[in-house]
């Protein structure tokens, strides 16, 4: 999913160095559109870049739109993972953002790259297809983290979470992983990581819940708000503030534009979009690859929860 607080700033790729490409636009300034060039698993891949604008889709507006109980967690609600039922949280493969990271420690200014990728790599978990978003963390040119976040849609638009993986590195070297769960396994239950009608006033709501370490809960701050960020100026926006500590704020048809800190004091932390592409179908052959080997490895660092799982494989 988005950063979890109890592993992440999350994640980045088994490459010792990524180059990202960015398109920072003034705040008034539409982004244009020249060829954008990406690396993923340490090769470039080149692509126009494809703004989206915010529109629906015939997928989108067939649905009756119904927010979920995350209590409810029924199987023969879901079908194919992968696709825009969710303007705020679209599952389209190959669709890539990138974000600056910013850490603000005493009066230093850190930054580092987030990488987010829909793969088209899918996973049953928990007796539902999931697809595979990969999400890169680089600092200075090298990976920091790489994560998996599982999700699914049901027929209703609501987007689940229903796990997550992360590997931490050093010099491009693997050092640990961490944040090892799967919804079904060890007690570990499903959440809604989007709902399909966010208004500001409804009820909290649970995101995911990992038995012997926390349940993760969100909640609808902000509803049709201004925010701008480098790469251009969004209406309409939504902001999600998850377990009291953070706004994640999100755009329709582009998914997370930003995050922000709810709390003063500390390592302040935010994160803003930089650029936005779709990428070759060489880029998603890569990156989907960096999705299956980080599934594979799984089974081996975090066995108790993964070596029981079915095997991720491409979508057909």
């Amino acid at each position: 999913m988005t950063e979890q607080p109890w592993s992440r700033r999350m994640v980045g790729a088994l490459v010792a160095a990524i180059c990202l490409a960015a398109t920072p636009a003034g705040c008034d300034r539409q982004p244009s559109s020249p060829p954008t060039t990406t690396t993923v698993a340490g090769q470039a891949t080149t692509t126009s870049m494809a703004v989206p604008t915010g529109k629906t889709t015939a997928t989108t507006t067939a649905l009756r739109r119904v927010n979920a109980d995350p209590g409810r967690f029924n199987r023969k609600d879901f079908g194919d993972p992968i696709g825009d039922a969710n303007p705020w949280l679209p599952l389209l493969p190959g669709y890539q953002s990138v974000r600056d990271g910013t850490l603000f420690r005493g009066r230093r200014e850190l930054h580092h790259r987030r990488r987010f990728t829909v793969t088209d790599v899918v996973k049953q978990v928990d007796g539902v297809r999931t697809v595979l978003v990969l999400d890169q963390d680089i600092d200075a040119g090298q990976v920091a983290e790489q994560a998996l976040d599982y999700f699914a849609q049901d027929k209703h638009g609501n987007v689940w979470y229903l796990g997550s993986y992360t590997e931490s590195y050093e010099g491009g070297q693997f050092v640990n992983a961490n944040d090892a769960w799967l919804a079904g396994v060890n007690g570990a239950m499903p959440g809604v990581a989007m709902m399909a009608d966010p208004k500001k006033g409804m009820p909290a709501y649970v995101q995911a819940s990992i038995p012997g370490r926390e349940t993760l809960t969100a909640e609808v701050a902000k509803v049709g708000e201004r925010k701008c960020v480098p790469f251009k100026c969004f209406s309409n926006t939504l902001a999600i503030l998850e377990d009291g500590t953070e706004f994640k704020y999100y755009a329709q048809g582009v998914g997370g534009i930003a995050t922000e800190p709810n709390y003063s004091g500390g390592e302040q932390e935010k994160e803003a979009l930089l650029n936005l592409v779709q990428l070759t179908p060489k880029g998603l052959a890569e990156a989907s690859a960096e999705a299956l080997q980080l599934d594979r490895h799984a089974r081996t660092t975090a066995s108790g929860v993964f070596n029981s799982s079915a095997p991720a494989k491409r979508a057909p």
